[in-house]
């Protein structure tokens, strides 16, 4: 290289300004470098110090960086500069982690190892950092706090921090030991490459831990395959269902929510929405129910829009999602459509009175010999978001997020890209074990004529559980999760009493309601308590497994009622499978849906948890279970 000299043969001051302005500009291109007049963008990525992340201009707003964003590579002590030529068109800064390392003080790689994918968020406004924190500033922004709120809620969260200081350099003040603290926790749990990123929930029905994992009851015999799959992961032995009959069990698993007077009896009454009452005083995530269109005092059955599910989390934190249906939409006469079916729906497809919907999925429905009435078993009480009006009153959104399971799932898996982060499968009436008791006698079926009990719900995990292990999705950062909603009621002792008259039959199901992890009972609902299911004509007497030969022949109707002593839904167990468990594990700590629902939550770093998930006694999924 040739250096232009003056007559004393050193170097002119022009010719140091050239190269101090070439070291300058070369820099500034590492970072992103930037025109005079271009709007920059800068921060620093933390954990400790993380180098080599791809840091963008979020414009489209959905967690990536894409083609055509204006990004920039952060260096060894996590800086980098961005020039913003969007006129501030972006909500979020996004940090992909894919690649990157951690560096301790000096600039030495600590080891840390990122997930394919993983990824920071910081809002605008908050972007002097981008790091876990200011993700779940982000989260809560997205969910429609305002920024300073936002910072507030977290600081109270991480050690009651001074707010203004919560978004600054934790590595280097001493003050925000706590906030480190959140930080690493949230890498190794979130981001990391032993984190989960996708979960696959499938819930079946109505069975006892004995029935499905242990040897003695009757059924016992009947689902090898899932006993199969216990060595190979990690099974819960007291994990319990939150209530009876099923509907409150997957409201709790997707909101927190307890029962009402009207999901605990399954909304066979009017389908009407909850009226809010405001919060319970116990616990300000629980909503407290007024009397709805049933006069059901703590009744209702879908949730007002401010009730939020994990869904809605997930959106806010730029996670995909889906629920998948068996059967829904077989029978567009019963189900209405094949996505996001619901009985106001279904009614107003019909030309029907939306206020008098009812729901007409309660039982399911055999195929006519001619073909004109389709076989479907789509019950909308194990589809829990369509009871949340943040869910529902965007039908476009709720069309693309709760859909039909065979037309959808397998060709979903088949990237990484286009597999959701959780999904969340209800098999049909008879897959899930509901309906027939699985020996495959005569009348002791499904109306589809398969054998139904757990004979059935080995068949359908026979089915997709390897469909799901294939996957690239599962086979990177999966986990797959079986419980069961609740379990089998029919095992309670049952009473029967006659009306005055002889004209009614009562049937009383006693439910014994044991519950573990200090549930509680919630502002809605009392124990003990009675409530009925259902009244039914004595024509219905066979399908129940009543001989009608011994009762008086006086009786018309049957009234099927519920007696709760306890709160819970009884000891269940559910297995967990993934690449981060040895197989073979077994856990006996206590877990129940809400300890589902906030183990998810802390799964996908969720900064705030729903309903009772917000319980502090509530132990989440930990290295009793993750342990490879």
């Amino acid at each position: 290289m040739t250096y232009l000299k003056n007559k004393n043969s050193k170097p002119h001051k022009s010719v140091f300004a050239l190269f101090a302005g070439m070291a300058l500009a070369t820099a500034l291109a590492g970072c992103g470098g930037h025109d005079d007049d271009t709007p920059q963008v800068s921060g620093r990525v933390l954990g400790s110090y993380i180098q080599n992340a791809k840091v963008c201009l979020d414009l489209n707003d959905n967690g990536k960086c894409d083609s055509g964003e204006p990004s920039a590579t952060s260096d060894a002590k996590g800086n980098y500069s961005i020039g913003d030529k969007s006129s501030g068109g972006w909500k979020n800064v996004v940090a992909d982690l894919t690649g990157a390392r951690e560096n301790d003080v000096d600039g030495n790689d600590m080891g840390t190892k990122f997930g394919a994918g993983a990824f920071f968020l910081a809002p605008k406004g908050a972007t002097g950092t981008v790091s876990a924190i200011t993700t779940q500033v982000a989260q809560l922004v997205a969910g429609g706090a305002a920024l300073d709120d936002a910072r507030t809620t977290l600081a109270a969260k991480y050690g009651n921090v001074p707010a203004d200081k919560l978004l600054g350099d934790f590595n280097s003040d001493t003050s925000l030991a706590s906030v480190k603290a959140a930080s690493d926790t949230y890498i190794k749990t979130v981001v990391s490459s032993k984190a989960v990123r996708h979960v696959f929930v499938i819930t079946m029905e109505n069975k006892n831990y004995e029935e499905s994992f242990g040897t003695t009851a009757a059924a016992s015999g009947q689902d090898p395959y899932l006993k199969s799959l216990a060595p190979q992961g990690a099974l819960l032995t007291n994990y319990y269902g939150t209530g009876h009959v099923s509907l409150d069990n997957y409201i709790s698993m997707v909101s927190g929510q307890p029962s009402t007077i009207d999901t605990e009896t399954d909304c066979f009454s009017l389908w009407s929405d909850i009226v809010d009452a405001g919060n319970d005083s116990a616990n300000p995530k629980v909503l407290k129910a007024g009397t709805d269109a049933n006069g059901h005092a703590g009744g209702g059955c879908v949730y007002p829009a401010r009730v939020k599910t994990l869904g809605n989390q997930l959106d806010n934190a730029k996670f995909a999602w889906k629920g998948y249906m068996g059967d829904m939409g077989n029978d567009l006469n019963r189900d209405g459509t094949k996505a996001c079916s619901f009985p106001t729906r279904t009614a107003k497809l019909a030309g029907a009175d939306v206020t008098k919907a009812v729901d007409g999925t309660q039982s399911a429905q055999a195929g006519s010999a001619s073909g004109d009435v389709k076989a479907d078993a789509y019950a909308t009480r194990h589809n829990p978001f369509v009871y949340f009006h943040s869910v529902t009153d965007d039908l476009n959104y709720c069309d693309q997020h709760v859909v039909n399971l065979d037309d959808n799932l397998q060709n979903d898996l088949k990237s990484i890209d286009t597999t959701p982060n959780l999904v969340f499968i209800t098999p049909n009436l008879c897959d899930d074990g509901h309906d027939g008791d699985g020996t495959g006698a005569a009348g002791k079926g499904c109306k589809t004529g398969a054998p139904g009990g757990l004979t059935s719900i080995d068949a359908f995990l026979k089915k997709w559980i390897p469909i799901i292990q294939a996957s690239a999705a599962y086979q990177q950062d999966g986990l797959i999760i079986i419980n069961f909603d609740e379990s089998n009621a029919a095992s309670s002792p049952m009473t029967t009493t006659f009306s005055t008259d002889y004209s009614q039959l009562n049937l009383t199901i006693n439910l014994p309601g044991a519950s573990c992890c200090s549930q509680q009972t919630g502002p809605n609902v009392k124990r003990p308590d009675d409530q009925i299911l259902s009244t039914l004509p004595i024509m219905y007497a066979s399908s129940l497994g009543i001989n009608t030969a011994s009762l008086p022949s006086t009786v018309k109707q049957i009234k099927i009622g519920m007696h709760y002593d306890g709160v819970g839904g009884d000891r269940t167990g559910a297995l967990l499978l993934s690449p981060f468990i040895k197989g073979g594990t077994t856990t006996d700590t206590g877990y129940n849906h809400y300890a589902l629902l906030k183990s998810l939550e802390d799964r996908f770093g969720i900064p705030e948890y729903l309903g009772y998930a917000n319980d502090a006694k509530l132990v989440t999924f930990g290295s009793d279970i993750f342990n490879q």
